[in-house]
């Protein structure tokens, strides 16, 4: 039986992640709640050292090897209480920070699963139809934040201020079933072995290879996720 994840793990893991000297390279929680629920419902198994570099960055600094231990074991019992909720397939308990109601309740939490859509390999495109993984994320998209700004720079009109609202409230009246419908999907579609990319990773923290001087999670590997 996989340990729990209290909501004292969760604050000390909150500690660790907020500390001045780090808080700029992690992951909040609600965003390392959403890339789990990804990574456990992804094609094919991803390793720990992948998700954990995009959580804790790619050189992540610890007192000593106890807290180091500590940390990981965190991020692992987390995993494990994540997949168990998606596996019971019975509602899901979401971590958020955003303030009930608000148009930003979902967008860490959302931006996180798609940071965890990234990580498969392959990725989610390259083993579904274009409009099934369209229709999977689309929920995401659309309460990250993303979608209005693909809207934006593809220069389509924007929505009214109802139609907004609208769409939001519809996407997060179904975003708990389309994750736990998502899990089901890969579980149902699972791809066993690895895939390996022919050129190397590029980490979240790495500066972007396009030259825009952002960091590659801010920059193409946001783009990369919707594609």
């Amino acid at each position: 039986m996989p340990s729990t994840f209290t909501d004292a793990d969760l604050d000390r893991l909150e500690r660790y992640l907020q500390a001045e000297e780090r808080i700029e390279d992690t992951l909040p929680a609600d965003a390392i709640q959403g890339l789990l629920a990804a990574v456990v419902s992804a094609p094919a198994p991803v390793p720990s050292e992948r998700w954990r570099d995009w959580i804790l960055g790619e050189n992540p600094t610890f007192a000593d090897d106890a807290e180091r231990a500590e940390v990981e074991g965190l991020l692992d019992r987390f995993l494990e209480a994540t997949a168990r909720q998606l596996n019971e397939d019975d509602g899901f308990d979401f971590v958020l920070y955003g303030e009930e109601g608000s148009e930003d309740e979902f967008a860490g939490w959302c931006e996180g699963y798609l940071m965890g859509v990234e990580l498969a390999e392959p990725g989610w495109a390259e083993a579904a139809d274009d409009d099934q993984v369209e229709e999977m994320l689309l929920p995401f998209f659309v309460l990250s934040g993303r979608w209005k700004e693909a809207r934006a720079e593809a220069g389509e009109p924007e929505l009214t201020e109802r139609e907004e609202r609208e769409l939001a409230e519809e996407m997060r009246e179904v975003l708990a079933d389309t994750v736990l419908a998502n899990r089901r999907y890969w579980f149902e579609h699972n791809i066993p072995g690895t895939h390996r990319r022919a050129e190397p990773k590029v980490g979240r923290n790495d500066p972007c290879p396009c030259g825009s001087g952002r960091k590659y999670k801010n920059c193409h590997g946001a783009a990369d996720t919707a594609s």
